[in-house]
């Protein structure tokens, strides 16, 4: 072999260095394509790889502002479009649920132990707590996608205050937040005052313009749709009053009945157990409960509307099929349950968010009971467009759910509330599928949701729990410190009751 390749050097030299050439071009070719056929089932397109970029996946996230998980029932137009043609997520929560600190939850991928929010105001709340470079639009712009956001931010953002770096776009609520008919937005650098327009109508109007120039530029692209509705309005001199609706809505659900006053724990006869804010409340009226409920789910039908119109300009563009739709809310909200009306309390009413994603690969009309958190979604939102988090993250992606892959979860989730006042921190607590413990020290709460899941019956006292109490404090002690990895680990099974079953536990839930 050797001396015939030595007789025809001169040849085979040439021969070579066609061969290589064409070799060299193929494998790149193929390399560049095997490269994009991971990513694209992997959903997770990262820039600069050599892969098309007509092939790179758009996001919107759509955001509701103190919605319940049960409202959504009453939003056709969201069901039929995210939910019958995409993932519902039936066990997701705000794992801190009050505005602001949730909306740093998803500004940064991070617990309020790591972002610094803890509450909607005090030194350890409000946009004043957070480091405004330490907000993910950074790693969509860094990434080779164009960004907006229109709506309401976090919490104390006023005209002058900074603009987070990563938007290409940004128009965020700035004055009259809560108003919904007097309002001023930032304009991306140009201000405007609304007095005669609708906020859900303004920021769908903004959403759709965005979605239509960044879709004709043929550019990748991320938007913020962060809406208002159903939270209860506030007028600019501080008064509180039942959201408004739209005027072709002010008809709709005057007799609704709430799903709170089918629930056993509404209006709780006995709250001596419970945990201090709940424990000294007068029974919620039904009255204003039923008023609530009917100006809250007339407000959303102008976001169910704007949901439609969404898809709608997506598959105008051409880019529907090409585009991940995120929806869910800040946190949930009780309507009477536990006598309680609000937030920012550890109650599953609260805790539980509707969570519904649409987008490429994700099979329609799919469930998961996955226990994801807003917490989870700014890594999801990472995975799914190939970008990088450019910090320490402590959620995990749920992209391999969204797939249809198996997935290693966590099995105990943190869960928290803050104060002004302190060091910022309420009650802190962990949420498991069967227990819900926490405690702010002082006053500690524990329920078998099991044999109790209307959370009635609070058994931290109870000998038989003992046990189960001392390794979900175990786990509380760990988690309220946690950062990245730590945040999502498995620690095992809870050991059982003694005794088997409580009767306390077991009346509660009869």
């Amino acid at each position: 072999m050797r001396a015939w390749a030595q007789s025809i050097t001169a040849a085979l030299l040439i021969v070579l260095v066609a061969t290589l050439a064409t070799v060299t071009a193929t494998s790149d070719t193929d390399q560049a394509r095997a490269a994009g056929t991971v990513r694209m089932v992997q959903g997770t397109l990262s820039p600069g790889t050599g892969a098309d970029e007509t092939t790179r996946p758009n996001l919107v996230f759509v955001l509701t502002d103190d919605m319940r998980d049960d409202d959504l029932d009453h939003m056709p137009i969201t069901r039929r479009l995210l939910a019958d043609q995409g993932m519902e997520f039936t066990d997701a929560i705000s794992p801190h649920p009050l505005c602001c600190p949730a909306r740093a939850q998803l500004a940064t991928g991070q617990y309020a132990q790591n972002n610094g929010v803890q509450h909607n105001r005090g030194v350890n709340g409000g946009f004043d707590a957070l480091d405004p470079t330490q907000e993910a639009s950074v790693w969509f712009r860094a990434g080779g996608y164009r960004t907006a956001f229109a709506g309401k931010f976090l919490n104390g953002y006023h005209p002058g205050d900074v603009r987070p770096a990563g938007w290409s776009r940004w128009d965020a609520l700035t004055r009259g937040v809560y108003d919904y008919v007097d309002f001023t937005m930032t304009g991306d650098g140009d201000p405007r005052r609304y007095t005669d327009s609708y906020i859900t109508s303004v920021i769908e109007d903004r959403t759709n313009e965005a979605v239509r120039d960044f879709a004709r530029t043929g550019d990748p692209f991320v938007v913020y749709a962060w809406h208002l509705a159903p939270h209860y309005r506030i007028s600019p001199e501080g008064g509180r009053s039942l959201p408004p609706a739209a005027p072709q809505d002010q008809d709709l659900f005057l007799d609704e009945r709430p799903s709170a006053f089918d629930d056993p724990s509404f209006n709780e006869e006995d709250v001596t157990d419970q945990p201090a804010y709940l424990r000294h409340r007068a029974p919620a009226s039904r009255d204003e409960v039923a008023a609530e409920n009917t100006a809250r789910l007339q407000s959303l039908q102008a976001v169910d509307r704007a949901v439609g119109s969404l898809v709608q300009t997506l598959d105008d563009e051409g880019v529907l099929d090409d585009t991940y739709i995120v929806f869910t809310s800040d946190n949930g909200y009780s309507l009477g349950e536990h006598r309680f009306v609000g937030k920012d309390v550890l109650t599953d009413e609260a805790l539980q968010v509707p969570l519904l994603v649409r987008g490429p690969g994700v099979v329609p009309g799919a469930t998961s009971s996955l226990p994801a958190t807003l917490v989870d979604l700014p890594v999801t939102f990472a995975a799914l467009t190939g970008v990088t988090p450019q910090w320490q993250v402590d959620g995990t992606s749920l992209a391999p759910t969204l797939r249809g892959e198996p997935q290693p979860f966590r099995d105990t989730t943190l869960i928290q509330t803050g104060r002004t006042l302190g060091n910022g921190w309420s009650h802190r607590g962990v949420r498991t599928e069967r227990y819900l413990y926490g405690t702010d020290g002082l006053d500690t709460f524990l329920y078998d949701r099991l044999l109790d899941p209307y959370e009635m019956v609070n058994l931290a006292d109870d000998p038989a729990y003992a046990g189960v109490r001392s390794t979900l404090e175990m786990r509380r002690r760990e988690l309220v410190d946690c950062a990245g990895w730590t945040c999502n680990q498995q620690f095992g099974p809870v050991p059982e009751p003694v005794t088997g079953t409580a009767s306390g536990a077991a009346r509660g839930s009869s």
